[in-house]
């Protein structure tokens, strides 16, 4: 299966939610308790996916990076997911239904952006965490910010929402 350019070097990810959590609710609760418990599990998968570097603009580990996407999304409950060929770079596509009548659609890519080291204070792919002034501990690393650690995030609160029951 061929698809056209907009999915090249993405994932999409597809969901439905049978239950809205609303504020001050046991079920939010349980799940903020699962995210806190599984934080040092999911900063250490942050790191392994940071330690890939998935660079489109050089065809860079992008068949890696899809795949890794691709499993990322099984282990945090959905049903499929499958690298899909494309005229450039593979996307991913990936489903996880609760049954809702409701569909939401997200987009994630899973490629980052070219680096020189010499620009960096800590290694682009270590994913190291760093006490930085006015902010905290940071993890620092090539796709913290755009776009590994947003989608870490993301899998670890559908993987917290799937473990409340």
């Amino acid at each position: 299966m061929r698809v056209a350019g907009w999915m090249s070097g993405t994932a999409v990810l597809a969901m439905t939610a049978a239950v809205p959590v609303t504020a001050q609710t046991p079920r939010r609760e349980a799940i903020v308790r699962l995210v806190e418990q599984r934080h040092d599990a999911t900063v250490k998968a942050l790191q392994a996916w940071i330690a890939l570097p998935t660079i489109a603009a050089e065809k860079r580990n992008v068949a890696e990076g899809a795949d890794y996407m691709r499993r990322l999304a099984l282990d945090a409950g959905f049903q499929q997911a499958k690298v899909i060929p494309t005229d450039g770079v593979p996307g991913v596509f990936a489903t996880l239904d609760s049954g809702a009548k409701t569909t939401l659609g997200i987009y994630f890519m899973y490629d980052v952006k070219q680096f020189d080291p010499a620009e960096w204070n800590s290694p682009p792919l270590e994913g190291k965490l760093v006490d930085r002034a006015g902010e905290g501990l940071t993890i620092v690393g090539r796709g913290a910010v755009n776009q590994k650690g947003p989608q870490m995030a993301f899998l670890a609160a559908i993987k917290a929402i799937q473990a409340s029951g």
